[in-house]
């Protein structure tokens, strides 16, 4: 959705984007996701993990270097359509986000049997439209993002009219999501599932982004400083991947009894996570490095 909001910015007011544009943010996309997954794909193969030439195609296409990489080949893919869906805000908005909203919904539907392991002739097909990278199962949010873009004053002003509403909206969707999650764990017969999107999830995200721009006129516990973090979040995203990994073999090796304090442990992911990341980017910046630091953390 955020990406969404800046493609209608840099469109401006002629509302429309130019390849340039589309380019520029592919390139400064692409480049440091390319470095990043290399570098996590070397640390894999230091722990003996060996990839075929295909295997390591598909890892760079569909971001699995790491768990969090898919989404920046969604984010290109998003990019690269971004001119089209322009072009159809400027057309009729309303059935854009209308259209965009049913597509995705079907798509989150179509999980439900992959979730628990349903055998379907077309299980492996709602397994793919569902990937992470694929623009599909997003669609709707950069659609979203940018009507926002355009649109801002008005969207603003009729969130802000029903805010408790759909701040009410939100959290009868978060306990409704605990009970789904349930029910599927339940269905799957398994004792644990890996993280997918439901739909009552997409549910959820759209009210709770939505009453977060109702309450647009306040101002939140150290705005400003997590307004800091805004334009090094790219740089921090691919980053840490690695060094949560590291961390975390370190202290089951080093200081297993940490992990049967979970509160403690996740802390120390936290920290590591956020300020290895921000601390090597502060030193790029600060050294000879500075005229590639955007290739190197975006």
């Amino acid at each position: 959705m955020v990406s969404g909001f800046f493609a209608a910015f840099s469109a401006g007011k002629k509302r429309a984007l130019d390849w340039n544009f589309v380019v520029s943010r592919v390139k400064y996309l692409a480049i440091p996701y390319l470095l990043w997954s290399t570098l996590m794909i070397i640390f894999n193969a230091l722990q003996n993990t060996r990839y075929t030439l295909i295997q390591l195609l598909r890892m760079y296409l569909t971001g699995q270097a790491a768990e969090a990489y898919y989404f920046v080949p969604l984010l290109i893919s998003l990019y690269l359509l971004s001119p089209v869906l322009i072009r159809l805000v400027n057309w009729n908005w309303k059935i854009l986000l209308a259209s965009t909203a049913l597509l995705q919904a079907l798509t989150k539907l179509a999980d439900y049997p992959v979730i628990i392991g349903m055998n379907l002739p077309l299980t492996p097909f709602f397994s793919f439209i569902n990937s992470g990278w694929f623009f599909i199962g997003h669609i709707f949010w950069f659609s979203f993002g940018m009507i926002i873009g355009f649109r801002q004053i008005e969207i603003k002003e009729n969130f802000h009219k029903i805010r408790w509403l759909l701040l009410i909206i939100s959290v009868v969707f978060f306990i409704a999501g605990i009970f789904e999650w349930e029910w599927l764990l339940i269905q799957s017969g398994q004792t644990w599932i890996g993280p997918h999107e439901t739909l009552i999830d997409n549910l959820y995200s759209a009210a709770i982004l939505s009453a977060f721009i109702g309450f647009f006129n306040i101002r939140f516990p150290f705005s400003k400083k997590i307004e800091e973090l805004g334009p090094k979040s790219f740089g921090v995203f691919l980053a840490h991947s690695l060094f949560l990994i590291i961390a975390a073999r370190g202290i089951y090796h080093f200081f297993p009894q940490l992990l049967g304090l979970p509160l403690l442990f996740f802390l120390i992911l936290v920290v590591v996570g956020l300020s290895i990341p921000l601390v090597l980017m502060k030193m790029t910046i600060n050294s000879f490095l500075k005229p590639i630091y955007t290739y190197l953390f975006g």
